[in-house]
């Protein structure tokens, strides 16, 4: 027997740990996982010189701004950075242009989609005209997305009539509900208060943790009382994570974190300005020693990038007219890696973060280092030094807020169903 693909001399993270094992591709699939020299005959092979073998990693929060902002990214040039990053599967949000709040935008969504070189899956937004329609919508998403206050794009559902009828009716389809968890009348308010500051520090203020916490409790109580399952995108607060934390005892809920809010603090809006500003914004370091303090005990669950590329000339505006989010597909797990290096967090976790529990969650069945999944792998270099730099950012806005970073710790090389990515 001739395969199409080994991977050989490598360190196969296997059932939880790295083991000196191999791996045998072959029509997309693994089809043998032994030691080198068990492994069948093959067209191709890989020669990992010693270097760890992961499952596919996973980025559960994208925007890849395709259709309606395509100078920002589209599906090329995002999957590309994706794999370049070491991701093999990302979960595009919904607030494109149009959003895919109808089965025929998803549709179309679905088709644009098909230039992708990684593995993807399509959230539908809800909004007050298609609650009725959420069952026709969870035959073609991976799960739903709920916008509890105005982010880009526009689009909320801050009615809480229509929020808990949205929470039941998609908890009759077993899909996630993901919120993004703001309070609207909060945000007015403060925004009023602090927007004629020229301190790029007042923006955090303008959408402050009480902003958070509040749409958190909602959401949990909603979750409640409906039965739906919760997932709670980009968490920011001590507070928010309290509260996830408690309400894992009686409710299907799990949560995100991103690299900005582990690396990046509101000090950094200070010193990078419109580079920095992100929905939510920014929290104090208080807040970011709370959220790794999270990952280590289990309350979050998922780390995401919420990639959300913009032009730089569309960043350099004033702080209160410039799009909110940084890119980040390429990068975050360059950072988790470094973070492994200082000991932050371990491999083990990592993994758990961005594969085993996106995983679960979200339904990826064919995933997993197993004979008879999907080929999708990551290749690391834990010992492999790097420094982030604009130029070599495959995005296509070419800029990243951890431009000039160092760090070591990095993806190597990216097979998705079971084909070696050159990028």
């Amino acid at each position: 027997m001739t395969v199409d693909l080994t991977i050989k001399n490598c360190k196969l993270w296997y059932k939880k740990k790295t083991l000196v094992f191999g791996v045998a591709i072959d029509d997309g699939k693994i089809v043998s996982i032994s030691k080198d020299i068990r492994l069948p005959k093959s067209d191709e092979n890989i020669n990992c010189r010693g270097k760890i073998v992961l499952p596919g990693l996973i980025d559960a929060h994208v925007h890849f701004r395709e259709p309606g902002f395509t100078w920002k990214e589209d599906w090329s040039t995002g999957s590309k950075a994706a794999a370049h990053g070491g991701i093999t599967h990302v979960m595009d949000m919904p607030n494109t242009d149009p959003s895919t709040i109808t089965v025929r935008n998803l549709l179309d969504k679905k088709e644009l989609a098909k230039k992708s070189v990684v593995n993807f899956g399509l959230y539908a937004e809800v909004v007050k005209e298609n609650i009725d329609s959420i069952k026709e919508l969870a035959n073609h998403s991976v799960a739903f997305k709920v916008y509890m206050s105005e982010s880009t794009g526009g689009l909320k559902l801050d009615d809480n009539t229509l929020l808990m009828k949205a929470f039941y009716n998609i908890s009759k389809t077993n899909k996630v509900v993901c919120v993004h968890a703001e309070n609207q009348a909060i945000n007015e308010r403060c925004l009023k208060r602090y927007r004629k500051s020229s301190d790029p520090l007042e923006f955090s203020l303008s959408r402050p943790v009480e902003s958070e916490i509040l749409a958190i409790k909602d959401a949990i109580e909603t979750a409640r009382r409906t039965e739906a399952k919760l997932h709670v995108c980009h968490v920011t607060t001590k507070e928010g994570l309290n509260l996830i934390k408690k309400a894992k005892k009686d409710v299907d809920i799990t949560c995100e974190t991103c690299p900005q809010y582990l690396f990046m603090t509101q000090n950094d809006l200070r010193d990078k300005g419109t580079l920095a500003k992100t929905n939510p914004p920014l929290r104090t370091k208080e807040d970011q020693i709370a959220l790794w303090k999270r990952i280590s005990n289990g309350t979050i669950d998922i780390i995401a990038s919420d990639h959300a590329p913009h032009t730089m000339q569309e960043k350099l505006q004033d702080m209160w007219i410039a799009p909110a989010g940084v890119p980040g597909v390429e990068t975050t797990l360059q950072l988790m890696l470094n973070a492994v290096n200082k000991r932050m967090i371990k491999l083990e976790r990592l993994v758990g973060l961005m594969h085993d529990n996106p995983v679960k969650r979200f339904g990826l069945t064919n995933y997993g280092i197993e004979v008879g999944k999907d080929a999708n792998l990551t290749v690391i270099d834990l010992k492999k030094e790097w420094k982030i730099s604009n130029d070599d950012l495959l995005t296509k806005c070419k800029w990243s807020p951890y431009d000039g970073w160092k760090g070591k710790g990095c993806p190597e090389i990216t097979i998705v169903n079971g084909q070696r990515l050159n990028l």
